[in-house]
């Protein structure tokens, strides 16, 4: 099976030669042409279906939003609707509904008014995702760190609609905050606040999880099985078979902005991890 990890349709993440606004949305025609292709050319299935005993045969695969931006709902949605995909919205609870913005977009948004360099930010948050704290790069700067009060993510309606087509809402933990540098106790409050809200919100039992910037530890495995999360989903790159353990699923990073073609050379690169 092949996860397809989508964040959303910025123009400054979405960059091809130049980054843009990062409050500006586009690529909605060219994702369509994506999702298009894909469901000519593979099988859409949820886990359940995949890992289960009727599995149908073709290559499988799956659309995943990671964090509940704004546009997964404004551009994605329709889209995903039309060519009937199977499609996972990893959403951070506590952000939902608010005008807050997560803390890799309020860095990026320093490059954006020239506070700071993109090389500077950029290497920041690869340090981040690398399982590196930069609580302290952030301290230094926080006095820069101003957001403009537009709402970036989406709120709980637009949320409530998207689960009501058919397509599953999942958590991202409550605060997006990064699972292996908290200790068992604090991993369990972050994982386990996301699954009661979300399951307060939209009556339905969670059965999907998605680490943050795909770190985690024993303590998050521990803390999944207890919540009785079946599959959990990493940022590791490559193929799923039915041999992978269910809380360590796979995932392929891609953009809005990828030609056809990039989309294939990542599929390519990534299929034999």
């Amino acid at each position: 099976m092949i996860v397809l990890n989508y964040h959303n349709f910025s123009e400054y993440n979405n960059y091809r030669l130049k980054r843009g606004k990062t409050l500006k949305s586009g690529y909605g025609s060219n994702f369509n042409k994506q999702i298009r292709f894909l469901n000519k050319h593979f099988q859409f299935s949820y886990p359940n279906e995949f890992f289960g005993d009727k599995t149908t045969s073709g290559i499988h695969i799956l659309i995943t939003f990671d964090d509940g931006y704004k546009d997964n709902y404004d551009i994605a949605f329709p889209i995903l609707k039309q060519h009937n995909a199977k499609v996972i919205f990893f959403i951070v609870t506590n952000i939902i509904g608010t005008n807050d913005w997560l803390t890799h977009d309020k860095l990026r948004f320093l490059v954006e008014k020239k506070y700071k360099s993109e090389n500077e930010v950029e290497t920041c948050l690869k340090k981040m995702n690398q399982g590196h704290s930069i609580a302290t790069w952030i301290k230094q700067n926080e006095n820069l760190i101003a957001i403009p009060e537009q709402r970036l993510m989406m709120n709980w309606k637009e949320v409530e609609e998207i689960d009501k087509e058919g397509f599953k809402i999942a958590p991202h933990t409550h605060q997006h905050s990064i699972l292996s540098f908290l200790d068992y106790t604090k991993q369990e409050g972050e994982i386990q606040t996301s699954i009661k809200t979300l399951e307060s919100k939209l009556k339905k039992i969670c059965n999907y999880f998605a680490y943050p910037n795909g770190l985690y530890n024993a303590d998050s495995l521990n803390v999944l099985n207890k919540s009785a999360i079946q599959y959990g989903f990493t940022t590791q790159p490559g193929f799923n078979s039915k041999e992978n353990a269910p809380l360590q699923l796979k995932r392929i990073g891609v953009n809005a902005s990828d030609s056809i073609g990039v989309l294939l050379l990542k599929l390519y690169l990534n299929r034999k991890k």
